[in-house]
């Protein structure tokens, strides 16, 4: 198996700590709150920035941990940008509005926004801010509450990539043609991609993985309110290796590093 010189930990949900030399990205931060896990936001070693997918509750509770701790800059997207600095009080210049194919470096690795949709629903923005409201978290802070209307409107999936040109895709969306399509040009070496409950819907997820051309899977959002069957993770494997067949595939153990 080829050597990519990159570190990946799972903390939570699509919560990852990606290590790049000595530069460490955090995904996502929700960790504290989520009972899938013990762990806490004090398993996270090092943050010189967050990328933000979207704004939603599972996805942000430990920003203000990890701000008050590592002061990391934020990438996010640019819809949500402000609304996270006031719910914050941080410093705008801390704040990377991330448009799709806004591409920043910074020196240990590159960090590409893609455009991306969050999962559909299937129902109204009115009956969606209601659901919202009855979760404490929001209830009980309305700067969160004030993101979560964003996070339906506002996606963005990354991609890192290192000086030695090894490409990282993490992804959390419906596996649309157009995200296909998006994807499947930037070829990675390394995706770490949402799975989903019903078995039709984890077999379309393998597929989109083959179809981009990844050669490492890694699963992610599968411990979310402790819900997850592990026959899930046992059909995304197999799915992706029978279309793969000199594929990896890696099942992440919460706090420990995969060194890839």
């Amino acid at each position: 198996m080829q050597k990519f010189g990159v570190e990946i930990k799972w903390l939570a949900v699509t919560s990852f700590e990606l290590r790049f030399g000595d530069f460490t990205v955090v995904t996502d931060p929700y960790i504290t709150e989520c009972v899938g896990t013990d762990l806490d936001y004090t398993a996270v070693e090092n943050c010189n920035a967050i990328c933000l997918s979207h704004a939603h509750w599972d996805h942000i509770t430990d920003i203000p941990r990890l701000a008050e701790k590592f002061n990391p800059l934020i990438l996010c997207g640019d819809k949500t940008a402000l609304s996270i600095a006031k719910w914050l009080d941080y410093i705008p210049a801390k704040i990377h509005p991330m448009y799709p194919d806004t591409e920043l470096d910074f020196g240990q690795v590159k960090i590409r926004a893609l455009y991306g949709r969050h999962t559909n629903l299937g129902r109204g923005i009115n009956g969606i801010r209601e659901r919202i409201m009855s979760n404490p978290i929001c209830a009980n802070d309305e700067g969160i509450a004030s993101l979560q209307e964003i996070g339906y409107f506002e996606y963005r999936n990354y991609l890192f990539t290192t000086p030695n040109g090894t490409k990282i895709l993490i992804w959390g969306n419906d596996p649309t043609i157009e995200q296909v399509n998006i994807c499947k040009a930037l070829k990675p070496d390394i995706a770490i991609i949402q799975r989903s409950t019903p078995k039709e819907a984890i077999v379309k997820k393998a597929e989109f993985a083959a179809q981009i051309g990844c050669k490492i899977l890694i699963p992610h959002h599968h411990d979310f309110r402790q819900v997850d069957d592990p026959s899930i993770i046992e059909t995304f494997k197999k799915e992706f290796l029978s279309r793969v067949p000199d594929g990896q595939f890696i099942e992440p153990k919460h706090g420990e590093w995969i060194k890839l």
